[in-house]
């Protein structure tokens, strides 16, 4: 499906690169919006809402059926209908947790379509390591959709969040509504599906099927995270070792939220690494 998207870039003449930012869970495209005005005046930029997030919310329902599927297949075919309805490609697909999943099914299922990926921060297979996935899931089933203020909300979270680095972006999402209320923009029980459906999914084949192709592949991990261990960090360094176009990096001063967290640090890196692969793309953006 085509999903709803934030645009951004030059107002007239070239732009060096696409950049695709794909957020991780229960974020929505308009998290990205900080990053994308240090980047705007020279990138073109899209920051769809993934599936079950923001104005991306799937029918449930339909003929007595259910149709929704939270698997990072069905987020990246997302990605590419996406892509394709606006004519945004080739693109870098730049992916931050779960979208790390989006990105990499994404580059298996169109690869042509992509420049190549930018991963942070979420390991290759299966849930979150350290249990943090099973943990996640609990606290997604008791989390409410709305609390009466972000006082109250942040007091959830410091109680039941798993990870104070998803409860500040979680926080940061969180929409306003009347009476002071704060509310959720996401689908719950979509999210509990895609945990669930991460238990099983790995994406380490499809990274391999793209060096074996050249595509440029940059790894991240915040030096603090919770999320992917530095032992497993390093384990996947090891088992990548001998394709050339793979980089594996670890941010000092960042957890999970790195983007946001070395917010100057991530934009350097992250641009540093798509100048060693440069392309005329001609014209202005898309």
């Amino acid at each position: 499906m085509e999903l709803a998207f934030k645009h951004w870039g030059p107002a007239s003449g070239p732009i060096s690169e696409r950049l695709i930012f794909l957020h991780g869970m229960g974020g929505t495209g308009s998290l990205w919006r900080p990053l994308a005005a240090s980047l705007e005046d020279r990138y073109g930029i899209l920051a769809p809402d993934q599936r079950g997030h923001g104005g991306s919310l799937v029918p449930t329902v339909s003929g007595g059926r259910n149709l929704p599927h939270y698997g990072p297949l069905d987020y990246g075919r997302d990605v590419i209908d996406t892509m394709e309805k606006t004519g945004f490609h080739p693109a870098w697909l730049i992916g931050h947790s779960m979208g790390v999943r989006s990105a990499c099914a994404a580059a298996h299922l169109k690869p042509d379509w992509v420049r190549g990926l930018i991963l942070i921060d979420l390991g290759f297979s299966g849930a979150a390591g350290g249990g943090l996935g099973d943990n996640l899931a609990t606290f997604m089933r008791i989390l409410p959709t709305e609390f009466a203020s972000r006082a109250e909300a942040r007091t959830f979270m410091e109680a039941h969040c798993p990870d104070p680095a998803i409860a500040q972006y979680l926080m940061a999402v969180s929409t306003p509504i009347e009476g002071g209320r704060i509310h959720f923009p996401f689908d719950h029980a979509a999210l509990i599906e895609t945990i669930r459906a991460a238990k099983n999914s790995s994406v380490r084949e499809w990274i391999e099927e793209l060096l074996k192709h050249d595509m440029p592949i940059l790894i991240l991990r915040g030096a603090r995270s919770l999320v992917w261990s530095h032992e497993e960090f390093e384990a996947e360094r090891d088992r990548f070792d001998r394709f050339p176009t793979i980089e594996f990096k670890e941010i000092e001063g960042a957890g999970h939220g790195l983007p946001f967290e070395q917010r100057p640090l991530f934009l350097k890196t992250l641009e540093e690494f798509i100048r060693r692969y440069p392309v005329d793309l001609g014209g202005g953006a898309t």
